[in-house]
């Protein structure tokens, strides 16, 4: 009797993708300025450090970075996704950033990773091997994972062993997430970045705007720098910048530029 094969379904076929992307390192690398607000002369913009930007080839099973990325964390990949990304990331920059003449040492290099990524054995193993010093690398936590399934102590652990290590925290996504003023409260961040969603027009939006004014003062008042994300208009420098707002991002400054270098071994395991 001969069996017939059983159709590959659409899931299997999109976890098929994905294997073959971190296998074959399928990943376009960019670099994004975050830049200084906080100047005499508003049209010179000093970077204080660069965002990396991981983007797979998609093909045709995902129709977006984000789907890719969302799918791969509701099957259990985000912590290989997470590392992976991050070495190869700081991999290729370091790479450009040896070939860049003009570019001067030391940068803060911003990378995405989730909370949970930072409990498991795979960031052990990339924190013992960073392709550069742990003091130029700013983890940037997503606010929309939520802290609910970690205690106060696990989560001051997990800071105080990355304060030891040189390496800084940001808080990504405030204003989007579930866990609002929560996520901050425990993870005590060097920086906080304020959500496009509420930059976006803020100059047309009263509410916002006594809002962000409150909340920029307040992140003075304890220390913490602020990051405006997705300014694409002159009107929204001029705003963030009037209220003490410590950096921006944005296409009004920079869009990603692509990090064109040769692809090194990735040591982080697949």
């Amino acid at each position: 009797m001969f069996w017939r094969r059983r159709p590959t379904t659409p899931c299997e076929l999109k976890m098929e993708h994905l294997n073959t992307t971190l296998a074959q390192r399928q990943f376009q690398t960019f670099r994004q300025s975050i830049v200084q607000l906080a100047t005499p002369d508003r049209k010179a913009y000093h970077a204080h450090g660069f965002e990396i930007l991981s983007r797979p080839l998609l093909g045709t099973d995902f129709s977006s970075v984000e789907e890719f990325y969302s799918f791969g964390a509701s099957h259990g990949r985000s912590r290989v996704l997470d590392t992976y990304t991050i070495q190869l990331g700081l991999q290729r920059f370091r790479d450009f950033a040896a070939a860049e003449a003009s570019l001067q040492e030391p940068t803060l290099v911003f990378v995405n990773i989730h909370l949970s990524t930072l409990f498991s054995e795979e960031w052990q193993i990339l924190l013992a091997n960073l392709p550069v010093p742990p003091s130029s690398v700013v983890l940037e936590l997503s606010e929309r994972e939520g802290l609910n399934t970690y205690s106060h102590q696990d989560v001051d652990f997990v800071m105080r062993d990355l304060q030891r290590n040189g390496i800084k925290v940001a808080v990504d996504d405030v204003g989007m997430g579930y866990s609002g003023l929560h996520t901050l409260a425990m993870v005590h961040p060097d920086y906080v970045k304020i959500d496009r969603e509420l930059v976006l027009g803020i100059d047309h939006d009263l509410y916002r705007q006594h809002m962000m004014t409150s909340l920029v003062e307040y992140w003075k008042r304890e220390g913490v720098s602020t990051i405006a994300e997705g300014i694409e208009h002159e009107q929204e420098v001029a705003f963030f910048s009037d209220i003490g707002t410590t950096f921006g991002q944005g296409y009004w400054f920079h869009k990603p530029e692509p990090l064109t270098v040769r692809v090194g071994t990735v040591g982080a395991s697949s």
